[in-house]
């Protein structure tokens, strides 16, 4: 499913999520955040229903984006989805 960037990005500076959005990755470069929220990636909790290499897939996910968002996701008890072997 894809989502409408724009629309959300509106939605995260509303005072409506204003707290969900403080646990959105907010250190990650634009295209690296509207990337994620295409994949309907909203707060951390929401990376868990991706694998590792899912993520690391993404664009604007390098090394550097992706080893903070596993640190953060460690640092919640958070973890991704188990991958298929």
């Amino acid at each position: 499913m894809q989502y409408n960037v724009g629309l959300i990005m509106d939605i995260l500076k509303t005072n409506i999520v204003k707290e969900k959005a403080n646990e959105f990755p907010q250190y990650l470069a634009k295209p690296a955040q509207e990337t994620l929220l295409t994949k309907g990636v909203f707060i951390l909790n929401d990376l868990s229903r991706f694998t590792k290499s899912e993520i690391k897939a993404l664009k604007g996910i390098g090394p550097e984006a992706f080893a903070k968002i596993q640190s953060d996701l460690w640092d919640e008890g958070i973890s991704f989805k188990k991958e298929k072997h």
